[in-house]
């Protein structure tokens, strides 16, 4: 695999925290004793990244003892570049074209983050992305940048927090300030005019996904934050102190609660499916003690049949939004959901708007054991150290053959 190089965005004048860090450039303010800056490249060491590029808009001579550091300890090649005049969050980029490699991580500047960094790039590799967004469950939807994926991955729509209606966003993954990118993409989109419209997802990624590249979403539960605010930078050091954000890396094995969605945490009746948002009806109690659950565990999960979509009742689109909907009334109530993974599978033929492909016996469809190993491998889980929520005893089976902890929903009362 060619080795990859990272370009580290520290532009921000950091503003917000200019009470806490007075003069000193935001990347470079120690927390718990360690640079944001000195943090990121030594998880890029980890992963064998030697060579890095740093964007400053401004200081330069701020970073000079830094970079002595970071190459001396960590044996990383440093290259500034200094902005003649602010080009913003990615303007830098084609300026800096012929030093990138042919795929580059962009990473912002003050993030604190711990990531199995293989496992994004095989990845990003493994699905022949163009650009691969590392997103996560927002935990606070109505303002941020928000995209969708109906199939788990690709990047159907994106949904920007200044928009007039982003209340009805259809999406609950949010941005968290890393990419992996392809340099070709850089001939194919001209660089940003306007400073104040330049930064990487309001920009790049919005034009990459205009001229329908291939652009993927990886869903990830590992602990990346930015620090910019004083209450987020407290997040931070508590996070740290309290090594949550070592132990969420999926270098380690996660510990996952799973829930399945239908008469668990909203209301279906037997026999019918929900095909519109506006028919759930929720079971705050449960989701409120779910939530409190939670707690214990390192991510939650969904694992759903929706063999309405093979019976040509609903689209992938469309359960998108419903899931999107039930997740943000979810965080409301003290549940945050990670993931949604689904079956859209059935084995029964004779439906008039049916799916031929979908109409068959997967290995998917719960009681059978696809979906939680699937979710197993791709987040490292520790399936014996992980619970099962469900109502039915497919649900309970299936949380068996994979060697999963199980309680009925109805015990919790």
């Amino acid at each position: 695999m060619e080795e990859k190089i990272a370009v580290l965005a520290l532009g921000g004048m950091g503003s917000r925290l200019k009470s806490i860090i007075n003069s000193i450039p935001k990347p470079l303010y120690p927390v718990l004793g360690e640079s944001t800056l000195y943090r990121a490249c030594k998880q890029l060491s980890i992963y064998g990244i030697k060579d890095i590029i740093f964007t400053l808009q401004y200081n330069k001579e701020f970073f000079e003892v830094a970079i002595k550091e970071i190459s001396d300890e960590l044996n990383q090649n440093i290259y500034v570049f200094e902005e003649e005049s602010p080009l913003g969050e990615c303007g830098a980029l084609w300026k800096l074209k012929e030093r990138l490699s042919e795929d580059f991580l962009f990473i912002n500047g003050d993030l604190v983050f711990e990531i199995d960094l293989y496992r994004f790039i095989h990845f990003h590799h493994r699905i022949n992305s163009k650009l691969t967004l590392i997103t996560h469950t927002s935990s606070h939807p109505h303002d941020s940048d928000l995209i969708s994926t109906p199939n788990g991955t690709s990047i159907d729509k994106l949904f920007f927090k200044s928009s007039h209606n982003h209340n009805q966003a259809e999406g609950f993954l949010g941005n968290a300030g890393i990419a992996l990118i392809s340099k070709t993409l850089l001939d194919k989109i001209d660089p940003p005019s306007q400073l104040s419209k330049s930064s990487l997802f309001h920009y790049f990624v919005s034009n990459v996904w205009q001229k329908k590249e291939r652009i993927f979403s990886y869903n990830t539960t590992e602990y990346i934050k930015d620090m910019g605010t004083p209450e987020r930078l407290q997040e931070v050091e508590l996070a740290l102190k309290s090594g949550i954000v070592s132990k969420k890396c999926y270098c380690n094995k996660q510990k996952a609660l799973f829930i399945d969605r239908d008469n668990t945490i909203i209301r279906c009746n037997k026999g019918n499916y929900i095909l519109d948002k506006n028919t759930i009806e929720f079971y705050d109690q449960r989701i409120a003690m779910i939530g409190r659950i939670a707690a214990s565990y390192d991510l939650v999960s969904i694992i759903t049949n929706q063999p309405q979509i093979a019976m040509g009742l609903i689209s992938t689109e469309e359960l998108d939004q419903i899931n999107s909907y039930i997740i943000k009334y979810c965080i409301n109530i003290g549940l945050k959901i990670d993931s949604v993974k689904y079956c859209p599978h059935h084995p029964h033929k004779g439906y008039d708007q049916e799916v031929s492909i979908l109409k068959q016996d997967c290995f998917c469809r719960k009681p059978n054991p696809g979906l939680l190993l699937e979710e197993a491998y791709m987040r490292n889980i520790n399936l014996e150290e992980s619970l099962f929520i469900g109502d039915s005893p497919n649900d309970k089976l299936a949380a068996e053959k994979v060697g999963c902890k199980f309680k009925y929903v109805d015990s919790l009362d």
